[in-house]
């Protein structure tokens, strides 16, 4: 198997809930992320990796909301403070509060559990020194 960067098809069919979103943006959005993966992470982990990171970034500039046909004024500074479901209300936290930044997370990673997800591969692929 080799590294392969994964196709707008690939990241629909292990995350269905971006099959309304446009294969162009998603490809352009999987562009970017790959940038941001290197073949320095372990094989297994590259392609998912990839995948993870355009699926939060495709949630966190607000693509499936759009793809739904819905306005969306993507404002996200810090972490979910408040939500509402019916007439879907969000209240973020604010810039400073803490977006992930005790676990490393310094870009706001923390905000989706693509997020998370992608900074847990991070840590297995790139944990730090090891302390004998």
């Amino acid at each position: 198997m080799a590294y392969t960067v994964p196709t707008a098809a690939d990241l629909k069919v292990r995350y269905p809930e971006f099959d309304a979103v446009s294969d162009d943006l998603v490809t352009l959005v999987m562009t970017e992320a790959a940038g941001t993966v290197s073949t320095s992470w372990l094989e297994r982990d590259y392609a998912p990796a990839i995948m993870l990171l355009t699926a939060h970034m495709l949630v966190t500039e607000g693509a499936v909301e759009r793809a739904a046909g819905k306005k969306t004024t993507v404002t996200s500074t810090g972490p979910i403070k408040s939500k509402t479901i019916g007439e879907v209300s969000v209240t973020y936290a604010g810039a400073g509060a803490g977006a992930g930044s005790a676990a490393g997370d310094l870009s706001g990673l923390s905000a989706t559990e693509y997020g998370k997800r992608f900074l847990a591969l991070r840590r297995a692929n790139f944990g730090g020194p090891m302390v004998a």
